[in-house]
């Protein structure tokens, strides 16, 4: 860590030297840079100083690039600042410089989320040849003078970075873009150079990469170097996600080359490299990150298989532990492996279960099937009961949940794999509480035969004498009484229910493949007071049955057929006097 050069010292009209990678030789160059003033909106407001660039690198690239952000800037061996923004669509040889006093208060914020280092790594002292080199500053003229750059009307600041994005293609980008509601983003070219590196050397200036997601799919940002102490880096000089203290990969990176912008900024296109550390600060004024130490981390397996061209790909990605992103890039990354494999938007049926390995539920797992069906993009409806799942097991209340795997296993086809009730036929008109009728359920799959199934239901132990109306329906279908009286039915709110009481009723959660069969019963809406009343009368029935040696136990109203079911069917019994 090189001496700093204090704000405060800082004039209008001082030259120094900026350090960057700019290109596939991943030496590090530098630049010219000219300080023009300094701006400052108050208390609270960010600090930054405005500069030219200029030399024979700023030439070859045509100005400031995106990428460049967090080149560390020299005056007289003392570091300034890093690289952090320009004037959108202005001047591409103006930039700006976020003060290195401000990112040094990054290594000083606490870490809550740190995670235990496994890896231990060691670092020699870097030889003389190795030591970055610092160019002497060109003497200071006499007649600088600070200045203040106060404009008539402020121009709009750019900062120099980009949401970077590896294996999505475009139908998998707007849909993660629409999840996360960010729109910056921009492809990234795949690097063959992936995995773990224990020791690796950077510098101020070298290639830097924070990422999100790692693997098959990649979520990340890259930039530049400013600072490192020990194991300790500072970069960007500006906000990744703004997510404070966070739990990110942070990588090498590998530049291939730029790109100069016309009317805009231009892009230095970089991809992302080994893991080499955990980025724990992103803040307005920087990331911060630590060498050696790793984010716990999410992996994600998603297997897609064509069923009629009979084919399968399965897709690997590992996700930075964040309890607010995990759901969101989970099923982003579902449904961009679906897109891939089936490359087509048009009407679809998918099978779709997952299985979510975590210690926030008895048994260590938390698994699901399902069936969809839509006209075109089934993929966006298919993956939300997965970032449902997600959503239920981090915003567990206790404690932080720990999910050490999320297998995905998906199987579409073309084909649409629907059906309709016809006709309901019970078996016994005339029933008792307690006792089961077994309805026979014909159904109308689309351009097929009809089909039959048997569907046993208990009848409820607080029926009244006289007729039941029972209604049968797709278990992700709304019932009709329920639709009819939803504004009047008392429940219990759901912030008042446990967190193994969410996760119970998710799981019991009718599929769209299901016969489900419930009480119609009828418009009327019914008072707390009379919700208590017939369930102190169930109670009572309880202990009649019990006594008289006859179960209570109720038999399965939930049958899975091979289609979506995509409507609802009443019938009536007759309820007789125990």
């Amino acid at each position: 860590m090189p001496e700093i050069f204090p704000l405060d010292q800082l004039k209008s009209g001082m030259d120094g030297k900026a350090y960057t990678v700019v290109d596939g030789s991943g030496k590090i160059e530098q630049f010219d840079v000219h300080i023009v003033g300094m701006t400052d909106d108050g208390k609270g407001s960010k600090r930054m100083i405005m500069a030219e660039a200029s030399g024979d690198v700023i030439k070859r690239t045509g100005g400031i690039l995106q990428g460049m952000s967090g080149s560390p800037i020299y005056i007289d061996g003392k570091l300034v600042g890093a690289l952090s923004a320009t004037l959108k669509e202005m001047n591409p040889y103006t930039f700006f410089i976020t003060p290195i006093e401000d990112m040094l208060e990054l290594w000083r914020l606490p870490d809550p989320k740190a995670q235990v280092n496994y890896f231990k790594v060691i670092k020699e002292e870097p030889s003389e040849e190795e030591t970055t080199e610092t160019a002497e500053p060109e003497p200071e003229s006499e007649e600088s003078v600070e200045e203040e750059i106060c404009p008539e009307e402020e121009p709009t600041v750019e900062e120099l970075g980009a949401f970077y994005l590896s294996g999505f293609n475009a139908d998998g980008a707007r849909f993660l873009s629409k999840t996360l509601g960010l729109k910056n983003f921009q492809a990234a070219p795949s690097t063959i150079e992936r995995g773990l590196k224990l020791n690796a050397d950077l510098k101020p200036g070298s290639a830097l990469g924070v990422a999100i997601i790692y693997g098959d799919f990649s979520l990340g940002a890259t930039g530049t170097v400013t600072a490192v102490e020990g194991n300790k880096i500072l970069a960007f000089g500006h906000s990744f996600t703004h997510g404070g203290n966070v739990n990110y990969f942070m990588t090498d990176a590998s530049v291939i080359g730029s790109i100069s912008g016309a009317n805009s900024t231009g892009v230095k296109l970089a991809g992302i490299g080994h893991v080499i550390g955990r980025i724990n600060q992103d803040r307005d004024s920087g990331v911060a990150g630590i060498l050696g130490t790793f984010p716990a981390v999410v992996p994600v397996t998603v297997t897609i298989k064509d069923v009629a061209l009979d084919k399968e790909e399965t897709y690997n990605a590992t996700i930075a532990y964040n309890e607010n992103l995990v759901p969101k890039l989970g099923a982003s990354i579902a449904y961009t492996a679906l897109s891939k494999v089936a490359d087509t938007l048009a009407e679809s049926t998918v099978d779709i279960d997952f299985n979510i390995k975590t210690d926030s539920v008895v048994g260590g797992e938390i698994t699901r099937k399902n069936m969809f069906y839509n006209s075109s993009d089934v993929g966006q409806v298919a993956v939300l009961e997965l970032m449902q799942a997600l959503n239920l097991v981090c915003s567990n209340t206790k404690q932080e949940s720990n999910i050490f795997g999320v297998d995905v296993n998906i199987a579409f086809e073309t084909e649409r794999r629907t059906a309709s009730i016809v006709s309901i036929s019970p078996d016994k008109k005339r029933v008792k509480p307690g006792e089961t009728v077994n309805l026979t359920v014909e159904l109308q799959p689309y351009r097929k035969p009809t089909e039959t199934v048997i569907v046993p239901y208990t009848v409820p132990l607080t029926a009244r004498q006289g007729n039941l109306s029972l209604e049968i329906h797709g278990g992700a279908l709304v019932p009709v009484n329920q639709a009819l009286t939803n504004s009047g039915v008392v429940t219990v709110a759901d912030s008042a229910k446990s967190y193994e009481d969410k996760i119970r009723d998710f799981l019991k959660t009718g599929k769209n493949n299901q016969l489900v069969v419930e009480v119609g019963g009828s418009n009327e809406i019914k008072t707390e007071k009379q919700i208590r009343k017939e369930i102190a009368q169930a109670r009572k029935a309880q202990e009649r049955l019990k006594k008289e040696g006859k179960t209570s136990k109720k038999a399965d109203s939930k049958v899975e057929t091979n289609n979506i079911i995509d409507n609802v069917m009443r019938t009536t019994i007759s309820v007789e006097k125990v």
